[in-house]
């Protein structure tokens, strides 16, 4: 989840300067790694970082409102998330960016649930403004409608439906294409005021719809797993199934070596097997370049897992030196124990795949109207608090509120 500070100055670019300053901030990521490291001081520590970095280009009082709003705003992600029991990690703050908090999308078991917990900021955000609005009422200083402007333009921007932006998010649970909907809407924006906050959400928005698209291919891939380790356990369990019983010791001397001979056999199937892909993957002419033939994906996907499985469980338990009967069956219930574990989780992800989506005609129409009604509501207050900032004269420039 994300919020973007949004709004207007006297000069044109003052926003895409402050977002590529952002960026660089962001880019360094080593700072953002410390701060995670602090635990619930993580959200204080970068909420002063980033109120400082505000204040030097704007002045405290803006500084102070950007933050209040963006604050409320994240515990509005946070306290929905919570309230869905969903673990989240500290928000952190970006400056000239906004803030972002984690959360594990696997934890997220449909889109109705991603509907609660995006829908969570952006109301948050909606309930901020109320305290300005008041306080404008009651002492009609333009500081607060200001204040007033901005959360509306900070959670009407989070509003648009494209992913990771909150209502990318919020109407996933109504329908996925409406995310090239609203891609298409951000087009005309990107030409006519570069900048570089649309630009990365658009490039994301592009990235998580074309993933969209790929899903069912996924799904394939990720079913050719489960028969990629459900076939080696089935080769492990010929081993698990033989006893010395019946040997010629004339081959064999004791169990121990049968059991190696066998370990051996294994290991010589799966490096044969390993190699029939490389081969495929790296050197069949349909699959080499830099593209891939249509056609041919879904095969080179289920290669690609598939040698990503083989090299695994050679280079991690197939090669250790063995020297009694209980070292080789204990790696070979080690091996068979990780694959029961990896079929399970994929079962579990596919299961949440191919249902996550899915949602009753009644939560649309409920999505819908929750949705439409946040954005008017946004939509009223931001007008309300640009005709105030007009008659005033102080709608320009943010900064002339540190002279009053």
């Amino acid at each position: 989840m994300e919020s973007v500070a949004r709004g207007k100055s006297g000069k044109g670019g003052t926003w895409g300067v402050l977002a590529a300053i952002g960026l660089f901030f962001l880019s360094k990521l080593k700072w953002v790694l410390g701060l995670l490291k602090l635990g619930k001081f993580a959200t204080l520590a970068s909420m002063f970082v980033s109120l400082w970095a505000h204040a030097q280009i704007f002045g405290w009082k803006f500084a102070s409102a950007i933050i209040y709003l963006i604050f409320v705003h994240e515990m509005g992600h946070l306290v929905a998330a919570r309230m869905k029991k969903i673990p989240t990690s500290p928000a952190i703050f970006i400056p000239f960016m906004g803030a972002v908090i984690g959360i594990d999308p696997k934890k997220i078991k449909n889109a109705e649930t991603e509907f609660f917990v995006a829908y969570g900021g952006p109301f948050a955000g909606l309930l901020s403004i109320i305290p300005a609005a008041l306080l404008y009422l009651y002492t009609k200083d333009p500081y607060w409608a200001l204040v007033m402007q901005l959360g509306a333009l900070i959670n009407l921007f989070n509003l648009i439906p494209v992913s990771p932006l909150d209502g990318g998010r919020i109407v996933s649970v109504l329908s996925t294409k409406v995310w090239f909907i609203g891609l298409l809407a951000l087009v005309p924006f990107l030409f006519l005021s570069p900048d570089p906050v649309l630009m990365i959400i658009f490039i994301f928005g592009v990235i998580t719809w074309v993933e969209r698209i790929r899903e069912p291919l996924k799904i394939k891939t990720m079913n050719y797993k489960k028969e990629v380790l459900q076939n080696i356990n089935e080769l492990l369990d010929t081993y698990k199934s033989r006893t010395i019983t019946g040997i010629d010791f004339e081959l064999y001397t004791d169990e121990f070596e049968y059991k190696l001979n066998e370990y051996a056999r294994i290991r010589t199937i799966l490096r044969e097997r390993k190699q029939e892909v490389v081969d495929f993957v790296i050197h069949d002419p349909t699959v080499r370049g830099l593209f891939v033939r249509p056609k041919h994906k879904p095969k080179v996907k289920k290669m690609e897992a598939e040698l990503e499985i083989l090299k695994q469980i050679l280079e991690k338990n197939m090669f250790p030196t063995v020297n009694s009967a209980t070292a080789i069956d204990e790696i070979v219930e080690l091996v068979y124990e990780q694959n029961q574990k990896k079929t399970a989780e994929l079962n579990d992800e596919l299961s949440r795949m191919k249902t996550y989506y899915e949602s009753s005609l009644t939560t649309k129409i409920r999505a819908l109207i929750l949705y439409v009604a946040l954005a008017v509501l946004l939509a009223v207050i931001l007008v309300f608090a640009m005709e105030i900032l007009d008659a005033s004269d102080l709608m320009v420039n943010p900064t002339s509120f540190e002279e009053n």
